[in-house]
Formats: structure tokens, C-alpha cells, sequence
């Protein structure tokens, strides 16, 4: 019998297709979807015997376990607690998109060890689970309001060609299937990447969408300090904080593998830095000319490691916006002091300013260091 197609984007209400999609989940059934990379099968963590009959409908080894599909970067360290930096900063800069992370769930805190046994199985057999956003409004929408994470896999019998399109879905499976949500071709059509993070180590357990090189992009550490106009204070103390590191990690400025930016909160886009901050700089042999203001915006914030504030003002501030931030989000000075604004003051005012800002970015240095992945990023493959 043929499966039920419904294109969600020809329909006259969207949310009805998402309402019956998420319906059928709760009742065991297994539903087709559309992601970012090909199609994926979906069913409910909550039911062992939807997840067998999943494994029976691509003739697929119980013995190759399933993905979790999760909504939000912020549920890694519900389902792995002991995360550490590089699995948050990937979940960070990947989430949603084509990766998928398998990380240690061993933790009694987390969310997988409340599943049972039988599930268990399946899911995360020796205590290690895959964990993915899919970048796709569709499923990302049925995640939301089934308010549990979707076992997926991908949309065809094991060993034939992945499925890009609903059609393709329908014709290799379509006959096992209650529903087929018809979310358009795939934007990528390529499996998402799977790496294994043990000790900040990548192990790669399947090319996909994102390759070594893009990995190593976004492995870097970042940092990013804080203050009003960007064209003061925090152009200073990012190429003080460059300076440093290159001397610090023996490479030059632009070899580093930590990223340094600075941002303002209420920053006119492109404007220079002040004359005075750039004359400061070149008396240290540092160069500020090519200085270009920049707004402190949401992207850039969620992907930093750090935020810096030259001021408890512009902590307080970003917070405000975005109490996810709080957690990394520190005035430069350990002590929490403020570190004065010099806009208008003579050269001299500037030179005591940054004097002090290279104090505090040497209180700070081991921290920041401490960020960067292992040297040998990639453990066995």
C-alpha cells in the first residue's frame, strides 16, 4: 500500500502536517523526514517495539545503533553532562546542522541513563550516544512539540542509496510507512559527518557534509572582548591579546589557532579606531590601522568561548540580552574592576589605559590557553 505523501510547504495548513506527524509518533508509528543532509526515519525514544520495527523496515543490524534527534545545542549536556570544551564549542558553531557528535552518556545525570534497559540497546549500548541537530525548520518544529528526542536513521533500506527527495523515500520504503513528510529535495544531500570526541580528541566515524579541514575551523578557540564603540578600549586589547598569544604560542599573528575579536555594545558599524588608541599600539610595534568597529550580535556571541567586558556596564548588558550568555561572560579584570573609557582623552590617558589592559590579558593568558584543543586534534581514524 502506498504511504500517505503530505508536502508540507503545498499545504494549505502546515501545522496540520506536523500535528499528524507528531500524532503518529506518540502512537509508535515510524515517520519519514525531511532533513538537511537526506531523508531520515523517525521514531519515538519512548518505544522499544517502534524502534525494533525500525531496524526490521531497513533490514538494518540492531548491532549499528541509532542517532538521537535533539532541538537545541543547549540539550548536549542534558544527554552528556561531562562534555568538555571542544564538544560544547562544536554543538555551538555545528547545531543545527550536518553533525553528528557520539559522546560519553555514562553520567548518572544523564537524560539516556533514565531510558530503559531495552532502549538502552539501541540507543546507547556501551554508554556512548549520537547526538544531532538537524538543520531543518520541518523537524525541528516536530521536536518542539513532541518535547522528546526523535531515534533517526536514514531513509532507506541499508545498503542502497540514500534518499533525497519524498519520492525516493516512497519508492524504497513506501509500502512500510504510515507517512512521509515531504519537506522539498534536501539542501545538501550528503549524510551528515559522525565523529566520536574522546579527551577533545575527533575520531571520525564517517565523512560527510563537513570535512577535516572545516573541522579544524571550527575546533578553534574563540574569544571575544567587549566594550561601547569598539574603536577604543577593546580594539587595543585584542591585538594586545594576539600580540600575546603569538609570543606565547611561538607563531605568528595570523597562524594562531585562537580566534580574537572585539565588539562594542552600542558600536557605529566600520568606524576606525581612535587616533590615539592606533598611536599607542604603534609605539608597541602593533598595528591598528585596519581596525574596523563592529556591533556585538547574537552569532558572534553564541560562538564564543569568552566574552570580555572592559566594564561590569557592558557585562551586565549582554547578560540582560541574553541570559544564556551569563555562564561565559566575564568583566577582563578577575577583580571585576572597570577599566575607565579613554574616548576624547589625550594619547597619554590611552597609554595608562592600555597598560592596564595588558595586565589584566597576562591574569588572563592561562586561561585563554587553556581552551585550545589537543595538538594532535584527530585520534585515531
Amino acid at each position: 500500500m502506498a504511504p500517505q505523501v503530505l508536502d508540507v510547504y503545498d499545504a494549505e495548513d502546515p501545522r496540520k502536517v506536523i500535528g499528524i506527524a507528531v500524532e503518529l509518533l506518540k502512537d509508535g508509528q515510524i515517520v519519514a523526514f525531511p532533513t538537511e543532509t537526506v531523508y531520515g526515519l523517525g521514531v519515538a525514544i519512548n518505544d522499544a517495539a517502534a524502534i525494533e520495527k525500525l531496524f526490521e523496515i531497513k533490514g538494518r543490524p540492531e548491532s549499528q545503533v541509532l542517532t538521537l534527534a535533539i532541538n537545541d545545542a543547549r540539550q548536549l549536556t542534558k544527554f552528556a553532562p561531562g562534555s568538555g570544551y571542544l564538544a560544547k564549542r562544536l554543538a555551538r558553531r555545528c547545531w543545527p546542522g550536518p553533525l553528528t557528535m557520539v559522546v560519553e552518556a555514562n553520567d548518572t545525570e544523564s537524560l539516556i541513563q533514565s531510558l530503559p534497559e531495552n532502549i538502552l540497546a539501541f540507543i546507547a549500548p556501551q554508554g556512548w550516544v549520537g547526538l544531532r541537530v538537524p538543520s531543518n525548520e520541518v523537524l525541528l518544529t516536530v521536536l518542539e512539540e513532541l518535547q522528546q528526542p526523535i531515534a533517526l536513521t536514514s531513509a532507506n533500506k541499508s545498503g542502497e542509496a540514500d534518499a533525497t527527495t519524498a519520492r525516493e523515500v516512497a519508492e524504497q520504503l513506501g509500502d512500510k510507512l504510515p507517512l512521509v513528510v515531504d519537506g522539498g529535495p534536501t539542501k545538501i544531500g550528503t549524510p551528515s559527518t559522525v565523529i566520536k570526541l574522546v579527551n577533545d580528541q575527533i575520531t571520525i566515524l564517517r565523512e560527510g557534509a563537513i570535512d577535516n579541514n572545516m573541522l579544524v575551523e571550527l575546533a578553534q578557540p574563540e574569544i571575544v572582548i567587549i566594550c561601547t564603540g569598539n574603536t577604543c578600549r577593546s580594539p587595543m586589547a585584542e591585538v594586545l591579546l594576539r600580540d600575546k598569544l603569538s609570543k606565547t604560542l611561538g607563531c605568528a599573528p595570523d597562524r594562531l589557532n585562537i580566534r580574537v575579536q572585539s565588539a562594542g555594545i552600542a558600536a557605529a558599524p566600520g568606524s576606525p579606531a581612535a587616533l590615539q588608541a592606533v598611536q599607542v599600539m604603534h609605539e608597541q610595534g602593533i598595528d591598528l590601522n585596519d581596525h574596523q568597529s563592529q556591533q556585538l550580535h547574537y552569532q558572534l556571541a553564541r560562538n564564543a568561548d569568552l566574552l570580555f567586558t572592559l566594564s561590569n556596564s557592558h557585562r551586565r548588558a549582554i547578560i540582560g540580552e541574553w541570559p544564556e550568555f551569563e555562564y561565559k561572560t566575564f568583566v577582563i579584570d578577575p577583580d571585576e574592576g572597570d577599566v575607565a573609557d579613554p574616548f576624547g582623552a589625550p594619547v597619554e590617558v590611552y597609554e595608562a589605559c592600555a597598560q592596564q589592559i595588558n595586565n589584566l590579558l597576562d591574569q588572563r593568558l592561562q586561561e585563554i590557553v587553556g581552551l585550545l584543543p589537543p595538538e594532535n586534534l584527530f585520534g585515531e581514524n
